[in-house]
């Protein structure tokens, strides 16, 4: 790889390239949105990142020449705990996503590492996630295991 690669604790500055890379994001998983669903999503994106960046949600993103090329988050859950985890404080992995260019580099993988030193430093010790297709191969690498217990989603509208 070519280049000077930084890698970035995201700080409330850089809410708007948090939320334009989520929407790029998810513009590459579903397909783009009408302008109106698109404007209504950055709203509530804007809203919940300078919320809650570096509260319950952590950013780390790579620059590569300057211009953003990786990015990846972790939201904290807390919950009853177990005997796994006794604390009950989860780190949710989400929305590491590495624009097309740059895949195959290690970026997603630097990133994904970053955001488990970021949690293991406030105590979290438990890790979980989604993952599509094409990202599998990073957390596996990365010892994550399937998990079989099914996820039921319902959504009220």
């Amino acid at each position: 790889m070519s280049g000077i690669i930084q890698y970035r604790l995201a700080t409330e500055a850089d809410t708007d390239m948090v939320v334009d890379q989520r929407i790029i994001f998810a513009d590459e998983l579903g397909g783009k949105q009408d302008t109106q669903t698109e404007a209504m999503h950055r709203k509530n994106l804007s809203a919940y990142f300078q919320r809650e960046l570096n509260k319950t949600y952590i950013c780390w993103y790579a620059t590569l020449n300057g211009e953003v090329a990786a990015i990846g988050g972790l939201v904290i859950r807390t919950q009853p705990g177990n005997i796994k985890n006794p604390s009950g404080i989860w780190g949710y992995i989400m929305n590491i996503y590495t624009r097309p260019q740059d895949r195959r580099k290690g970026l997603s993988t630097e990133i994904l590492n970053r955001l488990i030193g970021s949690a293991r430093e406030r105590g979290i010790i438990a890790f979980e996630l989604h993952a599509t297709k094409e990202g599998e191969q990073v957390y596996v690498k990365d010892g994550f295991e399937l998990h079989p217990e099914p996820t039921y989603r319902k959504f009220i509208k």
